[in-house]
């Protein structure tokens, strides 16, 4: 979407001096390329409205622009290229260029993603923000988890994507003991099963895009999610109550194929880093401005919404975090979040 473009104009420009590499260096780097078009294909599992879909039409538009329309990126949305795990194998193969999606749908291919499934992991937005931003020593980190683990992709940057919240077709979750014996649809995740488990809940695997016919048939009785995820699938169609959990900043992984990385120009490649981290930023502010806007439009829908008691939340799941990521072999980057000297 273009409407919060402007919005980001002063974030951009910081991010590029940041970055160390201006536009003017990147469009000489175009100029320089081998002058052969190169076609390239970005999947992500969901619809418009929402902040991949903004990342994925900037990051498009930019590398066209400035390598003079010598690399064209196609956009293909809602799950058309396949599910989240799906599209990561092609994307290892080379068959798939670039995703845009959850880690937590990542984390089969390394499971140190599943600690950003831990809920309440983050005390703010601000904490969450330096902690992903893309020159923070924990997404270095990742970066290296990547190249170390030879995983066929590379991660370009993370963003935010809006604030993870409940859903259900049974009745309003307030207190923990709401979610007892509720069927509840979860990406295939151990270390989330075990979260949600602890809960009462019953989970359940499913991809993204079999969400809707699950609730609507009753395979499922509820789900978590992004607000943008939720109104982008007309999930509202088929629930009637929605908690305002905020048990998870989203975090996203904008990643590309190793094998489509080396075979690119240097001076493309280069142009490429760059823009993902811009739209990177792009996702995380969009994700903060669609949770506001989309929950307000719900509510206009008739969806029953209600607060949840989150310091109950809070004292029986921030407990876990320490033993769950030393499970997943994440304890050193447990301690890079909660270590931050934010403000």
């Amino acid at each position: 979407m273009k409407k919060t473009f402007l919005g980001t104009i002063s974030g951009i420009a910081l991010t590029w001096i940041i970055v160390g590499c201006g536009n003017e260096e990147a469009a000489s780097g175009s100029e320089e390329g081998d002058g052969t078009p190169h076609v390239l294909d970005l999947a992500t599992v969901v619809t418009a409205p929402h902040p991949w879909i903004d990342m994925a039409e900037y990051f498009a538009e930019e590398v066209e622009e400035k390598t003079g329309g010598d690399v064209e990126v196609r956009i293909h949305h809602t799950g058309t290229l396949g599910d989240d795990e799906g599209s990561i194998d092609e994307m290892r193969l080379g068959t798939v260029d670039f995703v845009i999606g959850g880690t937590q749908n990542a984390a089969p291919f390394l499971r140190e993603y599943q600690l950003f499934s831990l809920s309440y992991l983050f005390e703010d937005m601000g904490h969450f923000q330096e902690a992903i931003a893309h020159d923070s020593e924990l997404t270095e980190e990742f970066r290296n988890l990547h190249d170390e683990r030879d995983l066929g992709f590379k991660l370009l940057a993370f963003a935010g994507g809006g604030t993870r919240n409940l859903a259900n077709s049974i009745g309003p979750i307030e207190e923990p003991e709401d979610i007892a014996g509720l069927q509840l649809r979860l990406p295939d995740s151990p270390l989330e099963s075990k979260i949600w488990s602890e809960l009462g809940a019953v989970p359940t695997s499913l991809p993204w895009n079999e969400i809707y016919s699950a609730v609507q048939t009753g395979v499922v009785d509820g789900f978590e999610s992004t607000l943008s995820g939720f109104k982008g699938s007309n999930l509202n169609e088929v629930t009637d109550y929605l908690s305002v959990s905020e048990h998870q900043f989203m975090v996203s992984h904008f990643s590309m194929s190793t094998l489509t990385y080396e075979q690119l120009p240097e001076e493309y490649a280069e142009i490429i880093e760059q823009v993902a981290v811009e739209s990177g930023y792009i996702g995380t502010e969009n994700g903060i401005e669609y949770d506001e806007e989309i929950l307000d439009e719900l509510e206009s829908l008739g969806m029953e919404v209600n607060e949840v008691n989150k310091d109950a939340f809070i004292e029986i799941l921030q407990p876990l975090h320490e033993e769950l990521a030393e499970d997943i072999g994440a304890s050193e980057l447990l301690d890079m979040i909660q270590n931050l000297n934010h403000q």
